[in-house]
């Protein structure tokens, strides 16, 4: 499949608009985990077709800011009590801390409480930390070895989904999770990963950092990607409006400096802010640039569903609330696109 087919086989599905979440960094959680429901659910009354979510474990006494979202089935279960139409991704949980057939359960019961409206993305990895508590087999382990345990993780969860029986008597999944077999997505940091996922038929979780250009990653799924495959490629996209570039960098300056420092290690060079809100894909300023700054990325004619991320240096959720409001209103329409009403395109953004 040459780049222009893979192109127009991304411009063909419908564009999906969702919002994306790493979840709280700071306490008490509490009232962080309340007004992050209420900003989701504020995403559904603007029209937003989902609400994504990562996981992640453990504070840590160097950095109280270090935190996240644990148990997202849980934080779901609340959100699909406050919602109807938003659809509920994890994007993902991180099978290597997992016992496989338990994410098959739990998907499955919240699946069936939400009337079918989970989104269910997978991720290998973990670190040191985390594998420490939760697979102390695999510290240290090569990637290889890593890749062949999340293949067998995996094998179990889609198993477990199919009905297969369990273990070596006659147990099966309670209640049916088969229906989520078409709604699976893989978190990807590579080509070689996204290649693997678009050859299960599963969706594609696309990153802001990611170890190689987003783009990379996207067309090796598409070229990857069976013939007669709907292709489900959702990429993050962090924005920050203001009423001009230099004021929006300004303002975001403390959330761009900590989210480079994080991914230093891997991302591209950058010594200016805007360098750095660059490498890590922020698209800021007002709603025409932060249009104007999403239809130029490379990574964007392959998306098919963009997870908008409102995060990147918020004083607080009333901003980030405002911030999905122009997106809706304003700066989906200057790129193909209608929250609430999701339509064929990236068309301005192809043309």
């Amino acid at each position: 499949m040459t780049h222009v087919d893979r192109i127009a086989r991304a411009a063909s599905v419908p564009l999906r608009i969702a919002v994306f979440s790493h979840g709280t960094e700071a306490p008490p959680a509490g009232r962080a985990y309340r007004d992050e429901l209420e900003l989701f659910v504020a995403a559904e009354r603007l029209g937003y077709d989902g609400a994504w979510v990562r996981q992640f474990h453990f504070r840590h006494d160097d950095d109280p800011r270090r935190g996240g979202l644990p148990a997202p089935f849980v934080f779901f279960a609340a959100l699909a009590e406050r919602t109807s139409t938003l659809r509920l991704g994890l994007g993902a949980v991180t099978l290597p801390h997992e016992d496989p057939v338990r994410v098959a359960e739990d998907a499955a019961v919240l699946d069936a409480l939400s009337d079918g409206r989970v989104e269910l993305g997978v991720a290998n990895g973990g670190g040191p930390e985390t594998l420490d508590v939760f697979a102390p087999a695999l510290v240290g382990a090569d990637h290889d070895t890593r890749r062949s345990a999340f293949d067998e993780q995996l094998a179990r969860l889609l198993g477990a989904l199919r009905g297969e029986t369990l273990g070596t008597g006659t147990a099966r999944l309670n209640p049916d999770g088969s229906a989520l077999l078409d709604r699976i997505w893989d978190a990807t940091l590579t080509a070689e990963s996204a290649a693997i996922a678009a050859a299960r038929g599963h969706g594609v979780l696309v990153g802001t950092t990611q170890t190689v250009p987003a783009e990379v990653t996207a067309a090796a799924y598409h070229e990857a990607l069976p013939d007669g495959a709907t292709p489900r490629v959702a990429l993050s996209t962090a924005i920050y409006p203001a009423r001009d570039r230099d004021t929006a960098l300004r303002e975001a300056r403390d959330g761009i400096e900590a989210k480079y420092a994080w991914g230093e290690s891997f991302l591209p060079p950058a010594t200016t802010l805007a360098e750095k809100a660059a490498s890590l894909q922020l698209h800021y300023g007002t709603a025409e640039d932060i249009a104007a700054s999403i239809a130029a990325a490379p990574s964007t004619r392959f998306a098919t569903q963009l997870n908008v991320q409102v995060e990147h240096g918020y004083p607080d959720y009333g901003r980030r609330r405002e911030a999905l409001a122009l997106f809706a209103e304003d700066v989906a329409p200057l790129i193909g696109a209608t929250v609430g009403s999701s339509v064929s395109g990236l068309s301005a953004v192809s043309a």
